[in-house]
């Protein structure tokens, strides 16, 4: 079973929100929670669905708040939403980031939030298609879901058919705090 992208594990800005406001949208953020879960359970083209149902959703649960904390953290949320919209189409269609991690170099950071500094990124890879030589993108972004930086990995050949875990080393920024990842032929 595939794992949730991080940029779109939003659970962190859905406990933010929860705390800051009295509202009564507990059945609506259990809907998310329960999408997020469905999320791993699909295939590809089932997937996009789950994200609409989750961005409306947000959508819903954002003009029901009057609280303005509780309302950054659902559009903090919502922003990451498109993120990964944005990655997905930056990704050739015959590719599939199936699974990706951030191992830290040094002390690992204990709010959950992107490790700062020397990290070694993990990105397994899905080839649906022709034999190919990609080269993976990782594009950094703040909590306000604007992007930092963005990195090219080394290109790597990916057989047809074949699933491939990769590692790469990158600097993180002390303002990056999420990350999303794509995946394109080489020389594009």
């Amino acid at each position: 079973m595939a794992s949730i992208p991080p940029i779109i594990d939003i659970r962190d800005d859905l406990r933010r929100a929860r705390e800051a406001t009295s509202e009564d949208v507990e059945e609506d953020f259990e809907t998310v929670y329960d999408r997020l879960d469905a999320f791993a359970d699909r295939d590809r083209a089932d997937r996009e669905g789950v994200v609409d149902e989750i961005d409306n959703e947000l959508l819903r649960v954002e003009e029901l708040l009057d609280d303005e904390e509780a309302s950054r953290a659902i559009q903090s949320a919502r922003n990451r939403i498109h993120i990964y919209r944005e990655s997905r189409q930056q990704t050739d269609e015959d590719f599939v980031v199936v699974d990706s991690g951030v191992r830290q170099h040094e002390e690992p950071d204990a709010d959950g939030l992107l490790p700062v500094g020397e990290v070694t990124l993990t990105v397994t890879v899905a080839n649906t298609g022709d034999d190919a030589e990609v080269v993976p993108l990782v594009a950094l972004y703040d909590e306000d879901g604007d992007e930092v930086e963005s990195v090219r990995g080394p290109a790597f050949d990916l057989p047809a058919g074949v699933e491939e875990r990769i590692e790469m080393d990158l600097d993180v920024p002390s303002d990056a705090t999420h990350y999303a990842v794509s995946v394109t032929e080489a020389g594009v």
